[in-house]
């Protein structure tokens, strides 16, 4: 099951002598784009830029083929794991209101914690929002019906039923490991302290005061009208994905528009107690450890020690968010195309925006499989009764699906070798001369699993 509400930026951004203006480096930001459609690694991109006392939208691409529209400053899309940041920063506020201390146990909220699972109980507000709480990335008894939309019938009384139940396999603070199911947790419980939804704590404390008018967990039939589609990696149509008591890890939506209003509020925080609780969620609380970054709340600290950051990745999008006081500059990326490899795009906006020179990615040529052929490979496969793998066919794409879990894109670098790029996992069909492909094998974790078709 995917599971990629995974924030991973490697590289550092480096810092000039100051910002340049857009007009410099607009055409330059194009550029960076072009590969990405040209290849094709998208549908659609909107992107919004501060740079200085300036701002500005631009958009690219189709946001579902080539009798679709482009993109707009209106349209919607999930942001996926940069809610992470909007659920720290209601940690921040609840601390600066004085409802909780960062370092409080968990259990001054769930109060039955503190005797039935005292493991779990003593997880601090801070370990959660630092993904050092000892918990997974997600529960083990997070199964989802759809598979497609994985988060979606998990509800708080299964959200209970975990934590009295749960054993950690590590402490508090040993390592970091990166946890939807911890951030989701807090914010869950700043919901429950507050007696009201994560969706309503969202409006009053963060999305009403900056004015963020199309942010949210739930969308009007309104708005519905203006979400860009999701696509997957091979740029198929997928679903959007809805989320029950873990919203705060990855359920909220939104537009340019909005992330702008938002990066504006970070660089420059209102004097009023949002304000207050931004510069608390800003600094640096934790530092880089080894292999492990530093972070504010919710934050990821870039290797420059100042560019805060956060991404994105939904079953059908993927965001990106950089923001450097120092410079007085940010960059927000939204795509409706998931594992589309924008990250590294955004980044390199964002170094363009702030005066590097940065050259346009380069993609290798697609090896071509003709449709016939890719007809031959489509089936059903079995490792064991009971567990198959389905190999679908849309013109000359193939995407796969094993029992249990979602169709996920695969791309040929042979007519018989396909890779994920979901996962580091390759696929090798056995191809005879004529007929159907009758076995293909799975490479992955140095394991190879036979599969063979089934006869229908």
């Amino acid at each position: 099951m995917r599971m990629v509400l995974i924030a991973v930026l490697t590289s550092v951004v480096a810092l000039p002598a100051k910002a340049q203006q857009p007009s410099v480096h607009a055409t330059r930001i194009a550029a960076l784009v072009e590969p990405y459609l040209k290849h094709p690694r998208v549908n659609a991109v909107s992107v919004g830029v501060i740079s200085g006392d300036t701002q500005w939208n631009s958009h690219y691409g189709l946001l579902d083929g080539a009798k679709s529209s482009p993109p707009g400053d209106k349209t919607i899309y999930e942001i996926g794991s940069i809610s992470k940041v909007f659920t720290s920063l209601l940690v921040a506020e609840a601390v600066e209101s004085g409802r909780l201390k960062l370092d409080d146990p968990i259990s001054t909220i769930m109060t039955e914690l503190a005797t039935e699972n005292p493991d779990v109980g003593r997880i601090t507000f801070r370990q959660l929002s630092h993904h050092v709480s000892g918990l997974p990335m997600t529960p083990t008894n997070l199964k989802p019906a759809d598979p497609t939309n994985p988060f979606a019938d998990y509800d708080q009384d299964q959200l209970n039923e975990y934590l009295l139940t749960a054993k950690p396999e590590r402490k508090p603070d040993v390592a970091y490991e990166y946890s939807n199911l911890g951030v989701g947790l807090l914010g869950d419980l700043l919901a429950r302290q507050a007696g009201i939804s994560y969706e309503e704590l969202l409006r009053q404390k963060v999305t009403e005061p900056l004015k963020m008018s199309d942010t949210g967990t739930r969308l009007s039939d309104k708005q519905n009208t203006r979400v860009a589609p999701p696509h997957n990696a091979a740029l198929l149509p997928d679903g959007r994905w809805d989320f029950g008591a873990l919203a705060g890890c990855g359920g909220i939506c939104s537009t340019v528009d909005d992330m702008l209003l938002f990066a504006k509020a970070w660089l420059n925080p209102p004097k009023t107690s949002l304000g207050k609780a931004m510069e608390l969620a800003w600094k640096q609380h934790r530092p880089a450890q080894g292999a492990e970054r530093a972070m504010g709340l919710g934050w990821m600290i870039a290797g420059d020690g100042s560019t805060r950051w956060h991404n994105g990745v939904t079953g059908g999008y993927q965001s990106m968010l950089l923001i450097s006081r120092e410079l007085n500059s940010a960059t927000i990326l939204l795509c409706n195309t998931a594992g589309s490899e924008t990250d590294a795009l955004g980044e390199q906006i964002f170094q363009t925006v702030v005066g590097m020179d940065v050259k346009p990615r380069t993609f290798e040529k697609p090896f071509d499989v003709d449709a016939k052929t890719v007809q031959r490979l489509a089936g059903r496969y079995q490792l064991t009764p009971g567990f198959v793998m389905t190999v679908q066919a849309t013109d000359v794409r193939l995407q796969v699906q094993l029992t249990g879990q979602q169709f996920l894109p695969i791309f040929p670098t042979s007519r018989t070798e396909w890779k994920y790029k979901a996962v580091d996992a390759t696929l090798h069909f056995e191809l005879p001369e004529t007929g159907n492909c009758p076995k293909v094998t799975l490479h992955q974790n140095g394991a190879q699993l036979p599969f063979v078709r089934i006869k229908e």
